[in-house]
């Protein structure tokens, strides 16, 4: 079944979550003794005592209006039930927002157990390095403001990929934000595809996706590059997302002398503005111990 499907099934849903709010508002009105526009028809006003069962007695409003001999009414509710039920409506409608970004998130089966609670800590600088993706992902909205980023750098198996796994996913969860986890040549792979006669999107439409995102994270840095238009296409989206105040968060395997050679100072000098972190991943391979990275 496609994406779109999906997307179009949280979208009707979303949709049909926001009407239900605004009916939800509309009778929080009327039980705070609020005729809006709507009800003005209603030649017939009441006020009466009644008792709800979970939050005990309140004043009811009871509209009335007679048509073709007919009595037609309209009584409020308890406004301590409508407002629960509003704050039940948003918890559904924030958690089915959560779903859709973490399904467009890009995180692969392999580390869809990523989470800070799992993360190994097997030294002093690995519990550093938990503590830095922890704070970061709490303080996001202060942070990308400035347009602070991460890198992330050092030994494969070291678990980079779990803690920047872990961070995306909070940074959903927490505030809502659009993310996306990819590499460096799935970028690349990205934009060629569209240089083709029959492409569905422009080169400029995928750079400017990856460029608008709430945060990038971008795994496999410095890896060899087949040209020089690989490289500009690298630097145009996290050039553009430091110029609009974006975050973006660098997943390497060099030391940062290597990373800055492979990827030019100007990159790396972007990345620090903002105070941007480097976090060090220096100790031997989880893989070799048998532990999960």
């Amino acid at each position: 079944m496609s994406n779109f499907y999906f997307q179009n099934q949280y979208q009707t849903k979303i949709s049909d979550l926001s009407a239900r709010l605004r009916e939800l508002d509309s009778t929080l009105e009327l039980a705070n003794g609020v005729i809006s526009t709507d009800n003005r028809w209603y030649t017939g006003h009441e006020k009466k005592t009644v008792t709800c069962e979970l939050h005990g007695d309140f004043n009811q409003t009871v509209l009335s209006q007679e048509v073709r001999g007919r009595l037609h009414t309209l009584e409020s509710r308890c406004p301590d039930c409508v407002v629960d039920e509003i704050e039940a409506v948003k918890n559904e409608q924030k958690q089915l927002l959560v779903d859709r970004l973490m399904d467009d998130a890009g995180i692969t089966p392999r580390f869809q157990h990523c989470e800070f609670s799992n993360y190994e800590v097997v030294n002093k600088a690995a519990r550093t390095n938990l503590n830095a993706c922890q704070s970061y992902a709490k303080s996001f909205p202060e942070l990308s403001k400035k347009g602070t980023g991460l890198i992330l750098i050092g030994k494969c198996g070291t678990g980079k990929n779990h803690l920047a796994v872990a961070l995306a996913k909070e940074v959903i969860r927490q505030h809502q934000e659009s993310v996306r986890l990819t590499d460096v040549m799935r970028i690349i792979r990205a934009v060629k595809s569209t240089w083709g006669k029959n492409a569905e999107r422009t080169e400029a439409d995928v750079i400017d996706y990856y460029a608008s995102l709430g945060l990038l994270i971008i795994d496999e840095v410095g890896v060899q590059y087949g040209s020089d238009a690989e490289k500009i296409i690298l630097f145009q989206i996290i050039n553009d997302r430091y110029e609009n105040m974006l975050p973006t968060i660098l997943i390497s395997n060099l030391t940062m002398p290597q990373l800055s050679e492979s990827i030019g100072e100007r990159l790396t000098d972007r990345m620090s503005e903002g105070g941007g972190s480097v976090l060090a991943f220096n100790w031997d391979s989880y893989r070799q111990s048998g532990v999960k990275a």
